[in-house]
């Protein structure tokens, strides 16, 4: 696995995902010197063993429910010795009190990921400042991503076009291209195809399905 450096600023840096705009502008505003890139493990990196990835509230309960959490924690910690995610805001989307106290429990002791609970992005922003500042000031720590091969270009533009259908992250885009092989063939597959891919419930395939065939 290759590592790039990002060298070190008098300013705090923190690299974002280029599709975190709504915490990226408001890091901008506190002070922030922002790295955008494409990130492949976490939303934001502020140090070499600090990545975070960033929930709403809603979309944390669906990846409970369909078992995204728990892949995209087994990443963040292969990748970075501190991981955390972020539980952004509130929602009404309902999941079993225990199932959801059982899923906080496993990333917490199994797969040793911190949780944090801010109200909207601009906390967001917030909280992630103070971590870069804690650890690239009183830490003194660079930030180090852990990148592979550099992807070609025409699988990175693929991946961003699935990752354009909500609800699908990144890792669930690559399971999608895997399967189906080209985009072409993702877009004409049916519901019943797209559940065939791990990690596809019902719920997604019909949004997915809904998004590509809905009238412009």
């Amino acid at each position: 696995m290759e590592t790039q450096k990002i060298l070190k600023s008098k300013e705090t840096v923190v690299v974002c995902d280029y599709r975190e705009c709504e915490v990226i502008e408001q890091l901008k505003r506190i002070g922030a010197k922002v790295n955008e890139q494409a990130l492949t493990v976490g939303d934001f990196v502020v140090s070499d063993r600090v990545s975070i990835e960033r929930k709403t509230h809603s979309d944390f309960v669906g990846s409970v429910i369909n078992g995204r959490v728990f892949e995209q924690a087994k990443n963040l910690k292969e990748n970075f010795a501190k991981p955390i995610i972020v539980i952004e805001g509130s929602s009404n989307r309902q999941i079993n009190e225990n199932a959801l106290k059982a899923a906080i429990a496993s990333l917490l002791i199994d797969f040793g990921v911190s949780m944090l609970a801010t109200k909207n992005p601009q906390d967001t922003a917030r909280a992630i400042y103070w971590i870069a500042k804690k650890e690239q000031g009183d830490g003194g720590r660079e930030i180090v991503i852990k990148v592979g091969k550099k992807p070609k270009e025409v699988k990175r533009l693929q991946e961003f076009i699935v990752c354009g259908i909500p609800g699908v992250s990144t890792i669930t885009a690559r399971k999608l291209l895997n399967h189906f092989g080209t985009v072409e063939n993702l877009f004409v597959a049916s519901e019943e195809e797209l559940k065939k891919v791990k990690g596809i419930g019902k719920k997604l395939a019909e949004k997915i399905r809904k998004v590509l065939t809905a009238k412009y």
